[in-house]
Formats: structure tokens, sequence, C-alpha cells
């Protein structure tokens, strides 16, 4: 410690990605650029999932910060989404079964002594607003679509296309 300061922890926060390979890439590149401003980004995905990832994301090689990656259950912990009857189901089971796993990790890792200071979601999982702000938290709202999609989005607003 220097000149009596105590070291803090880094903010702590969730990255919630939409549980599909287009989500998830953009939202890790996105936690890793957190890691290296000192910020502790954790990976949130489904448990069946998280069956298929590594470990650790990133590799040492390129000396990314690590990233920590916690699992929550969308109701199809053996079959992910094709388990689901529809994809309305899945989405259904998701926000469910995905708003209560949500709400006990972030008490869990306030227990452990880790508290969380903001959710990062997926526009698919407006849900996890709702669960953030329950706790008191920020919530943020990242879009993983690319820029282009945001100029229809502005376009079709403004009534320039239709």
């Amino acid at each position: 410690m220097e000149d009596g300061k105590k070291s803090q922890k880094p903010p702590h926060v969730l990255v919630l990605p939409y549980p599909y390979q287009g989500h998830i890439n953009p939202m890790l590149q996105f936690s890793k650029r957190l890691a290296f401003k000192g910020i502790k980004p954790t990976l949130v995905t489904t448990v069946y999932l998280s069956k298929s990832m590594h470990t650790q994301p990133t590799s040492p090689a390129h000396h990314s910060p690590p990233i920590q990656i916690r699992t929550i259950s969308d109701g199809y912990d053996e079959g992910g989404r094709a388990q689901a009857e529809s994809a309305a189901a899945y989405m259904a089971s998701l926000r469910a079964n995905g708003s209560r796993a949500l709400a006990q990790l972030i008490k869990t890792l306030s227990e452990e002594g880790d508290p969380v200071k903001a959710v990062i979601y997926d526009g698919f999982f407006p849900w996890a607003l709702d669960v953030a702000k329950q706790f008191g938290l920020v919530g943020v709202l990242f879009f993983t679509q690319s820029c282009a999609v945001n100029s229809v989005y502005y376009h079709v607003q403004r009534g320039l296309i239709q």
C-alpha cells in the first residue's frame, strides 16, 4: 500500500450475451477491452453452452487479462435451444429461468465478496435490466449487430426508408 491508501478491487461487471456465437464473440471482445481498462468482466452464459466452451476464453499468447465465466440456467441445460419445442418456448424459458438464475448469481457474487456494479446485457434480454434494477445496479444494453443495422434503424425511424 502506497501512502497509506488501501488497494481497491476493480469494478466488477456481468456481461450477458445471447447464447449464440454471433452474440458471444462481440461481447467477449468487449469484455477483453474492459479487462484491459481495469474492469473485471464476468461472462455469463448458459449451462448447456458452457459445456462447449474453453474454461479460459482468452489466450495467454495474447497477454489478455483473464475473463471469468459463470453460468445460468435457461431451463434447457442438457440440449439448449435445440431441446426447446420452439424459439418462443426457448425465449420464455430463458426469461423465467434466466432472470431467477441471474438474480441468484448476483447474490452469490456479493456473498463471495465480489459484488457486481453493472450488468451489460444483450438486446435479446430486456429482462436483465429488471434484474439489475432489483439490486440497484446499472444496466447497460449492448447491441451485437453491426453498425450497418444501426444505420437501417436510424433511416427507418426517420422515415427515409420503409
